[in-house]
This record gives structure tokens, sequence and C-alpha cells, in this order.
């Protein structure tokens, strides 16, 4: 059961990231395999730190206690961020920047040095939920090769998507995704304890 919340917050903290890449395509920006890459590792590296200071706490405190507190961040979080896109909804994202921000030499090629900032604005979707995931005692490793893994694939795949001008309405909806999703293994993880 554990690979399968690891699965969940994997693809939670990801969401955005094929949102964000589905509107660089769109607009007929496209990130490098390099950039891409990079993004990933550093989502990696972040929700590693992030996790493992999670396990720290819980390993402080008793299993229950762990446990619930556990269930309670990722809970917030998603609570938080579901308010948030619902108060939001009609305003493009302050956190991520756009494509014409990244773009600097505007030759709709985000290559590795235009992707420092963005790739810790991805970043930081997972670091509060990769927290709350160690202090329940998830697999620090799994956790951030998951999220690490799927931030590559989202973003390869929505950039795909949105270079082909397939347009739908994910690139809204993604917070309300990402945030059902953050309540529901707060949820699991609460009654579960």
């Amino acid at each position: 059961m554990h690979w399968f919340m690891i699965l969940l917050i994997g693809i939670a903290a990801s969401i955005d990231n094929f949102a964000v890449g589905m509107s660089y395509g769109i607009q007929g920006k496209k990130i490098t395999w390099i950039a891409n890459l990079f993004m990933a590792t550093v989502a990696l590296i972040t929700s590693l730190a992030t996790i493992i200071a999670g396990s720290l706490l819980g390993f402080s405190i008793p299993e229950f206690f762990a446990n619930m507190m556990s269930g309670a961040i990722i809970l917030g979080i998603g609570l938080w961020t579901f308010a948030g896109a619902f108060r939001h909804r009609d305003k493009p994202s302050k956190t991520i920047p756009q494509a014409d921000q990244i773009d600097r030499d505007q030759n709709n090629l985000i290559s590795f040095n235009e992707t420092f900032w963005l790739s810790f604005a991805l970043s930081f979707n997972a670091m509060g939920t990769a927290f709350g995931a160690g202090i329940g005692g998830l697999n620090p490793a799994g956790v951030a090769l998951t999220v690490g893994t799927l931030s590559f694939f989202s973003i390869e795949a929505g950039q795909r998507v949105g270079l082909k001008r397939l347009r739908s309405r994910i690139g809204r909806m993604s917070e309300y995704a990402a945030s059902l999703l953050l309540i529901f293994i707060g949820i699991y993880t609460l009654f579960t304890s």
C-alpha cells in the first residue's frame, strides 16, 4: 500500500508540471531534453531533502501521532491549494513563471540556463507533501524518485500535447485535480493511522 501512496504523491506533484508543459507547448515553446532533466533533478533533490526532514521529525514522535500529523499536513496542503485555485481561478499563476518570462532570448527554445527559476517553482509543488510523507514514514528514495521521474515525463507529455495544439481544460483544472488528490491522500492517511 505504501507504493500506491508514493505513486499518488508523485502524480499529485506532477499534475501542474503537465499543465506547464502543455501551456508552454501551446505557445510554441520547446523545453529541451537537458532542461527537462534539470527540472526533474531539482524536483528529485528538493523532494528528497524535505522527505528526509519529515522523516527525522517522524522518528522522534510516536508512530500514531506521526501518521496523524502526516495526514493532517497533506490534507491541509490539499485544502489550501483547492481554496487558492478557486479564489484565483480567472488569473494566471503567480508562482509559475509565464513562458515569455522564461524564454529570455525569445527563440522558442527553453534551454538549460533558462529553467533555473522554473525548476524551483515547480519543485515547491512537492515540498510540503514530501515533508508530510516523510513524517508518515514513506520511503524517501521511493518518493523522490517517483516525483523526479513523473516530473520529467509529465512535462514532456504536456509539451507534446501543447505543441500539437490540443487545447483542453487541464491547464486550469490541474490545481483542482492535484488538490483533490492530496485531500484524498490526507484523509486516507488520517483514517488508516
